[in-house]
């Protein structure tokens, strides 16, 4: 581990046998310095894996804030400690196992670090076979704990993981090595981004050459509303097609293409101050790669005349892509486009709640949504809601989760 992953930690969150102590064991043999992180019990039983305590010392840690996160089961008390934590940053890479996401986000909100959290996941049926196949005489209670575990997750649909492993499809030294390099990439965030009226204003371009068309055609105001209502999302050979059937505009739909495109990519101007935070944060070491819909050209063109193309590492295009948003293939792409997968994690920002928002979190992303002062329509909430893109750059590269 360098220097700037020493403050590293791993949070494993799963039902039982999904393979938490498994999957510890094979991060330890990839790298001797990842170890459980041996949590204070307040009780009797087991002791394995636990540091004994007394009431006198939960007592004492309570008083002192020094109790990062605590649970009680079993009639006993389990302890993350802030002294406890201490002393295993200096020894290495905690690896701390949980079984509630309550406790994932206190350890994510109470102790700074550079967490990655991981659910690691297996169908009750293989916690069943697993439990009975290592001759465990409380697989009822397991399987109890398992539920338990599925109704936390259904309790918490909003909270997401850095990374999820199927345990009974992905093997111990397998996920070891996602976690391994999941981890190492925390400190890049990726950031994927939305172009139109997300980093561009694109609809006062359009507005103003819509304006411009019919002043100089002398065309009536219930034309250019009727114009701007049909171009104001998404404007392609087809649009112009449609619109001169409709309205009789005297240009073939080729023409009116052939002036629209060129002319517009010149006008389209990005929102103040986008450039400068873009280039901040591939400065910081963040990866930022453009998501857009639209056709090849004219969106390269736009990207280029903006000055966007020139401070993000990557542009997906679904036209050269096969893949719209908010289809999952289009972030498959944006990730591999800059040498990641979607297991690693990222953001999706955007202005649109359909294609931004929603494709987004199910490519599995946290997602902002860029407002410019609106409500937000409903549905499935995002991660954080930004008035402006840079609001939403400024969240995530200030380490919000």
């Amino acid at each position: 581990m360098s220097d700037q992953t020493r403050r590293a930690g791993v949070l494993l969150y799963g039902p039982p046998a999904s393979g938490k102590d498994t999957v510890t064991a094979a991060l330890a043999q990839h790298d001797q310095r990842y170890r459980q992180f041996e949590r204070l019990k307040v009780g009797a039983g087991k002791a394995a894996s636990y540091r004994m305590g007394t009431t006198e010392q939960l007592a004492k840690l309570e008083a002192t804030g020094d109790v990062v996160y605590a649970n009680s089961r079993y009639g006993n008390t389990y302890v993350v400690d802030q002294p406890g934590l201490d002393a295993a940053f200096e020894a290495g890479v905690p690896v701390v196992h949980l079984g509630q996401v309550d406790g994932v986000r206190a350890l994510l909100d109470g102790y700074q670090a550079e967490w990655l959290s991981v659910l690691l996941w297996c169908p009750r049926e293989v916690t069943a076979d697993r439990s009975a196949g290592r001759g465990d005489g409380d697989t009822p209670a397991r399987l109890a704990a398992w539920e338990a575990t599925q109704a936390d997750l259904d309790a918490n649909p909003g909270f997401r993981f850095d990374l999820v492993i199927r345990t009974d499809t992905v093997p111990s030294g397998q996920a070891a090595e996602q976690i391994v390099q999941a981890l190492a990439s925390r400190g890049r965030r990726l950031l994927m981004v939305d172009f139109d009226d997300t980093l561009i204003d694109r609809l006062s371009a359009v507005s103003a050459w819509v304006s411009g068309y019919c002043s100089g055609h002398g065309l009536a105001p219930e034309v250019k509303e009727r114009m701007l209502d049909a171009m104001c999302i998404r404007t392609d050979l087809s649009t112009f097609e449609s619109l001169r059937s409709e309205l009789g505009l005297l240009e073939s739909a080729a023409e009116l293409w052939a002036r629209y495109e060129p002319e517009l990519a010149a006008s389209v101007k990005p929102f103040p101050g986008v450039v400068e935070a873009l280039t901040a944060v591939r400065d910081a070491g963040h990866q930022v790669v453009v998501v857009t819909n639209g056709g090849a050209q004219i969106q390269h063109a736009k990207l280029r005349a903006s000055g966007i193309s020139d401070v993000v590492d990557a542009v997906c295009i679904s036209e050269e892509i096969g893949v719209r948003k908010p289809g999952h293939g289009i972030f498959e792409a944006a990730a591999a486009s800059v040498g990641r997968n979607l297991s690693q994690g990222g953001w999706m920002i955007g202005d649109n709640a359909d294609l931004d928002i929603v494709g987004g979190r199910n490519a599995g992303l946290r997602t902002i949504w860029i407002s410019h002062g609106r409500d937000w329509p409903g549905g499935a909430e995002p991660d954080f809601i930004a008035r402006t893109a840079i609001e939403a750059f400024a969240h995530v590269v200030g380490g919000a989760r």
